[in-house]
């Protein structure tokens, strides 16, 4: 299945279609919280304060759904995949899957699901004081199994990816959901899928290769020399083969990979690594607080200044 962004909006008018389109046109942004009620207040209402889920009274589709570090029910993280689609795992409103259709929220979401009406997503980035949210963009509800809806975000070209072909990035969002029986087959596939996109993260070989001659094989974070472990770390989103320039790169090891691709650890103007609230309580990435970068010997090889502001003000840090 390949859905049409644009068909998909057209099926909205109204106060609906207005908050969708805002969800569109701020993919990528952290939004602070005020700004989100003050839109709320002078165009249309984006979210609902009380609940995750939202499904406007005037509508029987759920408008948005947002989610929260440490909250009370296990949503997965969000899989973030090149071509700037994302796949989530979102649990319902109301713990016990059995009892899904007693809370309008979730109804909400089963008919966008079977209509393909697309939903506004917000994953909140930091804590009060200054809330904020990133604006994952909109996304169609692909699944609803044992509590879990899975959406499927909206890539740049506007298409969303074939749920009957599910890739790594789903398969780990959709990880630790319960299964009736352990498939030692299927668990092989997962191993299988799981080390390709391995492989793939790492960048293509020619990219890889320029950042590891670069930084001298080291991690210009942790200074890890361990090759099997070291990625090669797109700075701006990767958007095509131009993406792969040297500047853009940055080596890592790769859990540091991960921190910096959700936005937990990012780079200042003076080439130190600077952490988010979330991540300084972890006493195992603390001591990495204000660690000067390991730069390349070639200036023209340093990371682009440009594109790491960028990656700090969509980290909010």
């Amino acid at each position: 299945m390949v859905a049409e962004l644009e068909g998909a909006l057209a099926k909205m008018t109204g106060k609906h279609r207005v908050a969708l389109d805002w969800f569109n046109e701020n993919k990528g942004e952290i939004i602070t919280w005020s700004d989100i009620q003050k839109f709320s207040a002078d165009h249309s209402r984006l979210v609902n304060q009380a609940k995750g889920i939202y499904k406007p009274q005037y509508t029987d589709y759920a408008l948005s759904l947002r989610t929260i570090q440490n909250g009370p029910y296990p949503d997965k993280d969000v899989e973030y995949r090149p071509d700037g689609s994302w796949a989530l795992h979102y649990f319902q409103e109301n713990q016990n899957p059995a009892q899904r259709d007693r809370e309008a929220t979730n109804r909400g979401l089963m008919r966008c699901m079977e209509d393909q009406v697309p939903v506004g997503t917000l994953v909140k980035r930091q804590p009060k004081p200054g809330v904020a949210y990133e604006v994952l963009g909109l996304g169609l509800v692909t699944k609803w199994e044992n509590g879990f809806f899975t959406i499927e975000g909206f890539s740049d070209a506007g298409e969303v990816h074939d749920t009957e072909q599910p890739d790594a990035a789903l398969l780990r969002a959709t990880n630790g959901t319960i299964s009736e029986a352990f498939d030692a087959e299927n668990d092989q596939d997962l191993r299988e899928k799981t080390l390709a996109q391995v492989a793939r993260r790492r960048g293509q070989a020619a990219f890889r290769a320029a950042l590891l001659e670069a930084y001298g094989g080291k991690c210009c974070v942790t200074g890890c020399t361990l090759k099997d472990a070291l990625e090669a770390a797109h700075i701006a989103p990767y958007r095509g083969d131009h993406s792969h320039h040297v500047q853009n790169g940055l080596l890592l090891r790769s859990d540091i990979h991960t921190l910096f691709d959700l936005g937990l650890l990012v780079i200042t103007e003076g080439y130190r690594v600077k952490l988010s609230k979330v991540a300084l309580e972890d006493d195992s990435y603390a001591n990495l607080e204000s660690t000067q970068l390991l730069l390349p010997d070639d200036q023209t090889r340093y990371p682009s200044l440009d594109a790491l502001g960028r990656h700090r003000k969509w980290a909010g840090i």
